[in-house]
């Protein structure tokens, strides 16, 4: 078995970062890559996030990973300071997979997940000195600083193309909690189903957190919401952030499926 790098980038990452696997007669097995981001907010113990992906034959998944992990060590020496993981992400059913990266050391303990809840009822007030506000969305300049804003608490970002479907569907909301202009914190919502909405995203900034504002923003808009019909909402979470997995305590939710695996080894 071959290992190589394309000549160029591969899907817009660095060729050093991809690896192509080829039998003795040059047959293409497979091909990974490892992108490195930081993410300090939804994993601010381990802000160092090393995505890797596998698309190969069995017999060259060894060796690719063996590549990518090398790499990994690589990447990882430009921060030693900074603890994190490699990660991948897989669907449950996908047995064989879930089996290799548990068999090569990795762990699967977190896990992207679907929650239902029951809209809360609560005190919805502003922080002191905070207004109650729509986020403004009328241009596309105010539709990507939106954006900006939320993919800032993602690991895979909110597309203006989503963006500009979900405006139109009969559940958006996009609102937030504004000081002097400057958002505190945002959340958005969407949805067509007559009364289940979806909680797409909601955030608060990191010198504002414990104090209850993530919950009042979130009950102001169920409020809104409750005077369109709908009584529940659906969100995605990660089941190894404390702070999503203690606000869906908080709310009563049920897991109602895994969506995608997170097999991981952490680092430092």
């Amino acid at each position: 078995m071959r290992l190589s790098h394309p000549s160029a980038p591969f899907q817009g990452i660095p060729a050093d970062d991809v690896f192509f696997a080829a039998n003795e007669q040059f047959v293409q097995m497979g091909v990974a890559y490892i992108i490195l981001h930081m993410q300090e907010e939804i994993y601010p113990e381990r802000p160092l996030q090393l995505f890797i992906d596998i698309q190969a034959q069995p017999t060259a998944r060894n060796l690719l990973l063996g590549a990518l992990l090398g790499r990994a060590e690589q990447l990882r020496a430009q921060f030693p300071q900074l603890k994190g993981r490699i990660y991948t992400e897989i669907a449950p059913s996908q047995f064989d997979l879930v089996s290799f990266y548990n068999q090569s050391g990795f762990s699967s303990s977190d896990a992207r997940e679907e929650h239902l809840f029951t809209l809360p009822v609560g005190s919805a007030q502003a922080p002191m000195g905070c207004e109650f506000a729509s986020v403004p969305l009328m241009s596309v300049q105010d539709q990507h600083a939106f954006l900006s804003r939320l993919n800032r608490y993602r690991m895979s970002p909110i597309t203006h193309d989503f963006l500009t479907l979900q405006i139109l569907q009969p559940c958006f909301m996009a609102l937030g909690y504004y000081r002097a202009g400057h958002p505190i914190a945002e959340i958005m919502v969407t949805g067509a189903s007559p009364n289940t909405a979806a909680l797409v995203m909601l955030y608060v900034q990191k010198d504002m957190r414990r104090r209850g504002i993530g919950k009042s923003l979130l009950c102001a808009a169920s409020e809104l919401l409750r005077q369109r019909g709908v009584n529940a909402a659906l969100t995605q979470t990660f089941s190894a952030n404390q702070a999503q997995a203690g606000l869906l305590r908080s709310l009563g939710a049920s897991r109602r499926r895994v969506i995608n695996i997170l097999p991981h080894i952490d680092l430092g």
